[in-house]
């Protein structure tokens, strides 16, 4: 079963190393350095995003990359610089299209439970459930979770996906 890895910057190259995911996409400012595994990825297996671009442009790039994901039967890791926000939403995105017939109610408390300090990123699954057309279900999901902890866990986040 596909799994779906969540980690700060900081974790990243561990998480990668420990779980050799066969796509990654990465939130790094333009000065960042992309972490040295990472570059085994052909170019297409790796989205960069620009953490200063707006949500709008970043939720099609990311639905566009998560339908080639989501036809693969291989494991994803998704990096931000904490691995609270956006990569939170992103996973949640991803979960929600993979598993098209789960209730986003339900994706949502997985994630929650499985990182009690994610706080996705309200904007980004906006954009991502309008382009999903979801009727807003995916953004209702995330504002009927409980408060998130704010505290960080954990560096690194599992969550297996539907195969």
């Amino acid at each position: 079963m596909p799994q779906v890895i969540v980690s700060s910057l900081d974790a990243a190259a561990d998480a990668f190393a420990r779980s050799r995911p066969g796509y990654v996409i990465s939130i790094l400012d333009s000065d960042d350095v992309v972490p040295e595994p990472f570059r085994q990825l052909p170019r297409e297996r790796h989205l960069r995003l620009d953490p200063a671009a707006c949500e709008k442009t970043m939720a099609p790039a990311i639905v566009d990359f998560a339908r080639e994901w989501a036809a693969s039967d291989e494991d994803i890791l998704i990096h931000c610089h904490r691995g609270v926000a956006r990569s939170m939403a992103i996973a949640y995105i991803l979960l929600c299209m993979r598993e098209g017939g789960e209730c986003e109610e339900k994706i949502a408390v997985r994630l929650r439970t499985a990182a009690p300090h994610a706080d996705p990123n309200l904007r980004l699954v906006s954009e991502a459930d309008r382009l999903l057309n979801r009727e807003d279900r995916m953004v209702g999901a995330i504002l009927d979770l409980c408060p998130c902890c704010s505290t960080v866990c954990a560096p690194v986040v599992t969550l297996p996906a539907a195969p």
